[in-house]
């Protein structure tokens, strides 16, 4: 089923329809969801929420976007709401003075969190605009004129918040992990 199709037999409220939205776009948002929030279960429920609000406003899509850029742009929406509602989160002390088990000794799944942990924690770091624009970028391989559009931003905006998103992941990444650095992936090869 193509775009059009898929678009008609949603506002059609076929049950089909649904099920092929979600089956075309589910995986796709939810790692959308999750590199802005790095929590799997509000990450899932976001998506969840990205899809009751698409269904619910499928008559007010017009065909501007493709259906995933619509979606993604539901998507996040929802995940600025999240941000702002975890922001209101109180401190618990006893939480955060738990010890945190070992893990596991294989050195190659340390390495692989190891690294990502770091860049999760880069990321989580930024400001939510230069975090949207690295997300759409890199992640969802967005092009500079599909993230303005999307973001309703001028392409020029984009590549400042871009530039200086750069700028502090090099700051915010160890040397060894840096693929946004000086160097970048040329040099870290050759050592």
């Amino acid at each position: 089923m193509d775009e059009e199709q898929l678009v008609a037999a949603l506002k059609g409220q076929d049950p089909a329809a649904v099920k092929a939205l979600v089956n075309s776009y589910g995986d796709r948002l939810l790692r959308s969801a999750f590199s802005h929030c790095r929590n799997e279960t509000e990450a899932q429920d976001i998506v969840q929420d990205t899809f009751l609000q698409a269904i619910r406003s499928i008559h007010r899509f017009q065909g501007r976007s493709t259906v995933y850029i619509w979606l993604h742009a539901i998507l996040l929406n929802l995940t600025r709401h999240y941000h702002r509602d975890r922001k209101r989160i109180v401190y618990d002390e006893e939480l955060a003075n738990r010890e945190i088990p070992a893990p596991d000794e294989n050195p190659a799944q340390l390495d692989a969190g190891t690294a990502s942990s770091a860049l999760w924690e880069a990321l989580d770091r930024l400001s939510d605009t230069h975090r949207e624009v690295i997300v759409l970028r890199y992640y969802e391989n967005m092009k500079i004129h599909e993230i303005a559009r999307h973001l309703k931003i001028s392409k020029g905006t984009v590549k400042s918040r871009l530039h200086y998103a750069i700028g502090e992941m090099r700051k915010l990444l160890p040397d060894e992990l840096n693929l946004f650095g000086v160097c970048g992936t040329e040099e870290i090869q050759k050592r």
